[in-house]
């Protein structure tokens, strides 16, 4: 009995063990690789399709916000505005 008793608990622990490390490795593996991800600071915050293969973009990166016309030849900087608060540039752009 008393081997049996070991046996259990020792099996406990090992379950126990990888209850805490299985959930941390993958938290540790998501957080590195949004770290690594370029483009990481870019965001899509609205798009307005014109037409067939022609969108309006608005794209924030580096604290700055980017107008961009987009077609199947093309893309063009459209528009730029620097440090702005999100409401006053969306309705800059909504103009």
């Amino acid at each position: 009995m008393r081997m049996d008793r070991s046996l259990v608990w020792g099996l406990v622990r090992v379950i126990g063990v990888l209850l805490f490390i299985i959930p941390s490795v993958f938290y540790v593996t998501r957080w590195y690789a949004k770290k690594q991800m370029p483009g990481g600071s870019l965001k899509i915050k609205s798009a307005l399709s014109l037409g067939q293969n022609k969108i309006l973009y608005v794209i924030e990166w580096d604290g700055k916000k980017l107008l961009l016309g987009v077609t199947n030849q093309a893309i063009s900087l459209l528009d730029q505005k620097v440090d702005m608060p999100t409401s006053d540039a969306e309705e800059v752009f909504e103009e």
